[in-house]
């Protein structure tokens, strides 16, 4: 991969401190194929929300994943870096392919020069770190002055179809790992848009607009719900130690499920949109 670099690799200081932090390793392929159904649209829907046309101009994707905004502003033209704490999920990428670096990193702690982007966008990962307002700030450092900071996390709204799935998952013996209710707690602090939009004033950040809205990623097809769900590693985890027919059991119990609901799958998610000064 150009410019694969990984300078948090191997430090001591970065390892074991927090549970959640190495919880997405060894999960890039499945993140990449199933996961991504739904991360893929979220992307969408937060980029088409910048005040600032992307082509040409320099971005961050920071906690890239494998690629869901990466690949969305690669299309529009703009020069993407991406970082992620995992290396795993860096090389399952299969959306973008990088001209530019991806680089093994911190949100917390960037490894690039004050003001080196024009755009930073953050999907999802607030909700990952234990100081999110610190991430922010990071984003904020590494922008220019009158650039813009994207991020988004879920909403405190719980879609019936995830509740669904996860009920089916308790009854044949899932049990949330410790990391998965920690991030649980951490995105309970940032779920409205008030409690975003505070966060982005603490982080420096002005001109800051937040909106909390239910987005449709096109999943009408429960099957392909269920897939999403369980491309997540806090369920492909447990799912891996099955047998065959034991998933599959597991799918079409789960499909059911989602079926009962009767509700389309428009999961809540709060959006921030703002300018570094």
């Amino acid at each position: 991969m150009a410019g694969l670099s990984d300078p948090a690799l191997g430090d001591p200081v970065l390892l074991g401190v927090d549970p959640a932090r190495h919880a997405y390793a060894g999960a890039g392929h499945r993140w990449a194929d199933d996961a991504t159904l739904a991360y893929r649209p979220l992307a969408e829907h937060l980029v088409g929300r910048c005040a600032l046309t992307p082509n040409n101009r320099a971005v961050l994707d920071a906690g890239a994943g494998t690629g869901a905004v990466g690949a969305v502003l690669a299309a529009a033209g703009a020069l993407v870096t991406s970082c992620d704490l995992e290396h795993d999920m860096l090389c399952g990428d299969r959306g973008v392919s990088r001209a530019g670096s991806a680089v093994v990193a911190d949100i917390a702690a960037l490894p690039f020069r004050n003001s080196m982007f024009d755009i930073a966008v953050a999907g999802f990962v607030l909700n990952h770190v234990a100081d999110p307002v610190g991430g922010l700030s990071e984003l904020g450092r590494v922008t220019r002055t009158g650039g813009v900071v994207l991020a988004s996390v879920f909403g405190e709204e719980r879609a019936p179809a995830k509740e669904a799935i996860d009920a089916v998952l308790v009854t044949r013996g899932w049990q949330a790992p410790t990391w998965y209710r920690a991030l649980h707690e951490r995105a309970a602090a940032l779920a409205t848009s008030d409690q975003l939009a505070g966060a982005a004033v603490r982080a420096g950040l002005v001109e800051a607009e937040v909106d909390c809205t239910n987005v449709d990623v096109g999943l009408d097809d429960p099957a392909l719900i269920v897939r999403y769900r369980f491309g997540m590693p806090q369920v492909s985890v447990f799912l891996d130690t099955l047998t065959a027919s034991a998933r599959a059991a597991i799918v079409a119990d789960a499909i059911e499920a989602v079926e009962r609901t009767g509700t389309s799958f428009r999961p809540s998610v709060v959006e921030l949109v703002a300018r570094v000064s």
